[in-house]
């Protein structure tokens, strides 16, 4: 026969409590408990259960040895007192009597083992305690591991259901419950198809055949809201039962959209700027030899058609600059304003604009602050979002114009917190659903059949450069309303936005000009205008060739009038050689991009001595001469 070998890691100083009233039996024990096999075991005896739960308080057991009829208590009531002051204890049962109702009961509720006195000896009593101990360390195990579980389960931000071969839920946790909008115990015994988009039970049905999968459904919330869910399935994870995770992806969808329409609008500004560039510089040569052939005409009618080609170009030009406005890049002539006196001059526009059966009303506030901004600019603005509510209203209703102060604070995510002047646009006309509203500040986007798609992405880029802020608010056959956010650089009583002289007519000049530009065309066009008005002109087609013409040359050069992109040498390195070889030289930067342009390309300028294409001759030359006459008085004024 083999001899029991008690396992010492096992046993290593355990705790034993005797709970026995028997005083034989408590002897027969603790002398099987005193075995040399059983060294490392430390028992205690008690004989009452205040006793044990006394000592249980005082000092936690491993193992307690209990018989259930004591002095005073007895029975069931015995091991479940014992069981709830003992929690982490093992406990053997020790009785008398073998009723194996009562053993089923307790061993059912907690007890590790029950034995029957007189039946077991020490090799089986020490058997006992260490397969008790065993059992106890896996069931707390197994309870540590249910309820991490379960907290995991609980606490998880995704949502958690699990299914049955059906499809109905049979549990889900609080993240599940708040992603389709009902309680948990509503959810429970529900289908998620029956919170789903159409189409989703076909997608349950693949699931259930492939096993696993992932994807995207839209869930339909009560409230009418929608949410996008991304979803992993998993099926048969038990027997019969399927796992589904569930996230909100309705933000990151969000902010997956705007990340690529800003790419887009970035993209196709860029685009919009060299296209402008290269249409300016041919409006600029069309434009320039119309001027010429309108003021050296023979007869009135040659005049009317050179004013025709000319009022042509401007119009082009026009379109250019709602193509930079767009881009964010159009020259801007930036000055203090009052919103509410734009509005005035302008109204009798807006009602020529709209038609019989729109009515208008304008409601501008006095004394709201000045914004600082390009006021033809503004002016566009306000036509264009006026032009797109007419568009809205074809069979008439209301527009009402509305300027006033607006405060933000932080509850106002998309309006920085601050001071603005408001201007609200608001029509009765169609509305627009959501997915409309998303795309309307995109370019070429219209759903006017006889749109074009510029004016709404013209005036949104106008106020971003602005440094401005444009909010929607539309619903299908409940109107529009377009509000424009303009910060309040100072108040109205601080002073009135200074008033700029008109520009005078061009007056001839004697001086020295060196002009540079690779477009020929426009080059000898300028060439012909300035030596027109009395100028010597020095030409040059890049800036390598402008450099020669400046060394050689023994006279001075009073004014550059330079391209700022071009080839062998740009502007910026020929400014650079000017400003070194021949410092009393005033500049004069053109392009057909934006004043943005001489920014990138580093050329520290006073945006006075900027011009964009294309350009009248009239405004070229006054431009001209207000750099050089400015700059006659301030060496007078450093002579005296």
């Amino acid at each position: 026969m083999s001899t029991l070998v008690v396992d010492g890691r096992q046993t290593a100083l355990l705790r034993v409590l005797l709970v026995e009233d028997n005083v034989i039996d408590a002897r027969l024990i603790t002398g099987l408990l005193r075995a040399p096999s059983a060294a490392t075991l430390q028992c205690h005896h008690v004989t009452r259960l205040d006793e044990a739960l006394a000592n249980l308080e005082i000092d936690e057991s491993d193992v307690v040895l209990l018989d259930l009829n004591l002095e005073d208590s007895a029975g069931y009531e015995t091991f479940h007192r014992v069981r709830h002051a003992a929690s982490r204890a093992a406990i053997l049962v020790l009785s008398g009597s073998d009723d194996e109702e009562l053993a089923i009961r307790t061993v059912r509720e907690g007890a590790q083992d029950y034995l029957v006195k007189g039946s077991f000896d020490g090799r089986l009593l020490l058997r006992s305690i260490r397969y008790a101990m065993e059992r106890k360390r896996s069931e707390e195990a197994l309870r540590h591991s249910q309820a991490t579980v379960r907290a995991i389960f609980e606490n998880s931000l995704d949502g958690i259901v699990i299914f049955e071969g059906t499809g109905l839920c049979m549990e889900a946790n609080a993240a599940a419950a708040t992603l389709v909008g009902v309680p948990r115990e509503e959810l429970v015994g529900c289908r998620l198809c029956d919170f789903c988009d159409t189409g989703f039970e076909e997608v349950w049905v693949e699931l259930s055949q492939t096993q696993s999968g992932r994807g995207q459904f839209w869930i339909h919330l009560k409230n009418g809201a929608r949410r996008m869910v991304d979803y992993c399935f998993r099926a048969n994870i038990l027997p019969g039962q399927h796992l589904a995770m569930l996230r909100d992806i309705t933000e990151q969808q969000d902010l997956e959209e705007q990340l690529r329409q800003s790419q887009k609008m970035e993209a196709v500004g860029r685009l919009a700027g060299g296209v402008a560039h290269d249409f300016n510089n041919i409006l600029g040569i069309i434009s320039g030899h119309a001027e010429l052939l309108q003021l050296n005409a023979a007869d009135q009618s040659e005049r009317n058609r050179a004013e025709r080609i000319v009022t042509a170009t401007e119009k082009a030009a026009s379109l250019t600059r709602q193509l930079l406005a767009f881009g964010r890049k159009q020259v801007m002539s930036l000055k203090l304003l009052d919103l509410s006196t734009i509005m005035e001059g302008v109204s009798s526009m807006v009602d020529c604009a709209m038609s019989a059966e729109v009515q208008v009303s304008v409601h501008a506030g006095k004394n709201l602050g000045l914004v600082r901004a390009d006021q033809s600019q503004l002016e566009q603005v306000i036509m264009n979002l006026t032009a797109n509510a007419r568009e809205a209203m074809p069979e008439g209703g209301t527009l009402t114009i509305t300027i006033d102060e607006f405060k933000s604070s932080k509850d106002q995510p998309d309006l920085p917190p601050g001071d603005y002047v408001r201007l609200a646009v608001t029509d009765t006309g169609m509305g627009m659903t959501e997915e409309v509203r998303a795309q309307i500040f995109e370019p070429f986007y219209t759903t006017k059949k006889m749109g074009h798609g510029l004016g709404l992405s013209t005036a949104y880029g106008i106020i971003k450069q602005s440094g401005g802020y444009v909010t929607v608010q539309s619903a299908p056959q409940q109107g529009s309303t377009f509000n424009v956010f303009l910060p309040v650089v100072c108040s109205a009583d601080a002073g009135s936005a200074p008033s700029q002289p008109r520009m005078a007519l061009p007056v001839p000049g004697n001086e020295t000009v060196l002009l540079v530009d690779n477009e020929e065309d426009l080059r000898s066009a300028s060439s012909e205008y300035l030596e027109s008005c009395g100028y010597r002109v020095l030409i040059a087609g890049d800036g390598k060739e402008a450099v020669e013409i400046s060394d050689k040359y023994d006279g001075a050069i009073s004014l550059l009038i330079s391209d700022i992109v071009m080839p062998k040498l740009n502007g910026r390195g020929l400014v650079e050689h000017m400003r070194r070889t021949r410092p009393e030289t005033r500049v004069l930067m053109i392009s057909g991009y934006g004043d943005d342009a001489v920014m990138r390309h580093g050329i520290p300028l006073d945006s006075s001595c900027f011009l964009q294409k294309p350009f009248t001759f009239q405004a070229f030359g006054a431009k001209i001469r207000s750099i050089l006459d400015r700059n006659d008085r301030n060496d007078r004024n450093n002579k005296q």
